[in-house]
């Protein structure tokens, strides 16, 4: 017999109701510990992708891995922490944002490597919005500036 002790989720559209769904972590919305126990939650994903040897920037909510890719040794060790983080977010029932997924390679040469998420190909891109700023493969500021001015006008 299963028997579950603490909050359930629920959906409600329209007259639909989703099934119930367990909730094995939990936070009250709106508590005073939120910002204290995100900070435990995000502290412990940087320390599970430190041991992959990658770089890994945190800010609010967005995750972002990057390496210096010299040789397929280090693709499959930045595919290796893109996992980890994808197990990490399932054990806390969180979920990767699909639109926001993106590979941007900084480099001249055109790389056709490919990372997977939960069995998607994670699409490359020639430039992505990055915290308000465009930056482009070849990292500079021009594509920034361009849409900074085209907004002006």
């Amino acid at each position: 017999m299963y028997v579950h002790v603490g909050p359930t989720y629920q959906t409600n559209v329209g007259s639909y109701l989703s099934y119930t769904a367990a909730l094995n972590y939990w936070v009250m919305q709106g508590s005073g510990i939120v910002p204290l126990m995100f900070l435990v939650c995000i502290n412990e994903l940087a320390t599970v992708l430190e041991r992959y040897g990658i770089k890994v920037k945190l800010f609010a909510h967005d995750v972002k891995l990057y390496l210096q890719i010299l040789n397929y040794v280090r693709v499959l060790q930045l595919q290796q922490a893109v996992d980890a983080l994808v197990a990490w977010a399932n054990e806390w029932q969180l979920s990767t944002s699909v639109n926001k997924r993106c590979v941007l390679n900084a480099d001249k040469v055109t790389d056709s490597t490919c990372f997977i998420i939960d069995g998607l190909a994670v699409p490359a891109f020639e430039s992505d919005r990055d915290l308000g700023v465009m930056v482009s493969r070849d990292l500079s500021p021009s594509l920034h500036i361009s849409n900074i001015v085209a907004k002006a006008h």
